[in-house]
């Protein structure tokens, strides 16, 4: 019977393909580390809003994206026409949600038979057909513990505060070993206590601090500083806009917002932005801002001044609502 292999994108197809590693290959395209993420396992309900955000912040039209979230989860929802489903995710941040999503949906299945994890150290994308092949040899069978465990995690994924989430964290199951280091990650996406900057974000001040530089050099100095890189450069380029366009901006220098109608282009279809206004984006030299010397600082609260709005899963980051993550203590801040 043929196999399904569902991924991170389509460059792990690329060298799934090129390691001879035969099967119906299905990336799963999505930052699930940015804008809002449902709580349940339908993969329907999931898409509707993952569409709607991703149209909205990268400019592209909903029904498109949509469609492209339609496609993906179709070939997922008829498995048991597959002899085997194989799930080939990293250990970085960016695949670990999408590996708790699949699995998940797969733990509330009633049928699930032939369900292996490949679960990589390693970037798929810039792995030899050797590599590939001997990740292929060690793959395991998904076990009920690792489902549970999933489980577990997605459901404090999209709870309506971080808490479920810290607690899980703290809890550290180790039944999927990367997954713990990744949701920490995560955690210090939230604003911190006197800054209102994410770990991101102050890294991005940090670098500035020496002096302009381009938004390219920028992005490459920051995502060094991750042991499991999981910003893309096009996630990476919104959390600039978010310094650039704030009601007191931080940083100057951006060209236009990256998101914006006209701007750079991306769908869980097709990664490739307009290579024009990605140059001139990606060229931009930025700098710091007084705001932004006063937040690295400590003395210029980011969140509260500029009523930063976000969502780290299901919980939403706004005004009122302005949870944080205390990166030294490990805590989560409650809203005053």
């Amino acid at each position: 019977m043929p196999k399904l292999i569902l991924t991170n994108g389509e460059t792990a197809v690329e060298r799934l393909r090129a390691a001879g590693i035969a099967g119906h290959l299905l990336p799963w395209q999505d930052m699930l580390h940015d804008g809002p993420v449902p709580a349940g396992s339908v993969l329907e309900d999931v898409s509707d809003v993952r569409a709607d955000f991703l149209s909205q912040a990268l400019g592209l039209p909903f029904d498109a994206v949509r469609a492209d979230f339609a496609h993906r989860d179709a070939q997922v929802e008829v498995h048991i026409a597959y002899g085997e489903v194989e799930l080939w995710f990293e250990h970085d941040l960016y695949d670990q949600l999408q590996l708790i999503q699949l699995l998940n949906y797969f733990a509330h299945e009633p049928e699930r038979m032939g369900l292996s994890l490949v679960q990589a150290a390693h970037y798929l994308g810039v792995m030899e057909p050797s590599a590939m092949r001997a990740l292929e040899a060690g793959r395991a069978p998904v076990t009920h513990v690792q489902l549970e465990t999933a489980r577990q995690a997605w459901d404090a994924f999209t709870a309506p505060t971080p808490r479920p989430l810290a607690a899980f964290v703290a809890a550290a199951p180790d039944a999927l070993p990367h997954l713990v280091p990744a949701l920490r990650r995560l955690l210090a996406e939230l604003p911190a206590p006197k800054s209102g900057l994410s770990l991101t974000e102050e890294r991005i001040l940090a670098r500035l601090a020496d002096g302009p530089a381009k938004v390219a050099q920028v992005y490459a100095a920051v995502h060094s500083q991750d042991e499991a890189q999981f910003l893309a450069d096009l996630p990476f380029f919104l959390r600039l806009d978010g310094l650039a366009f704030a009601r007191e901006p931080l940083i100057s220098g951006l060209p236009f917002r990256s998101g914006e109608a006209g701007g750079l282009r991306f769908s869980p279809g097709d990664a490739s932005p307009a290579e024009g206004s990605y140059r001139a984006y990606a060229a931009a030299e930025i700098s710091l801002t007084p705001a932004g010397h006063a937040a690295l600082k400590g003395s210029f609260d980011h969140a509260c001044a500029n009523a930063v709005e976000r969502f780290i899963g299901g919980t939403h980051v706004q005004p009122g609502s302005m949870w944080r993550y205390d990166r030294r203590s490990g805590e989560v801040v409650a809203p005053n």
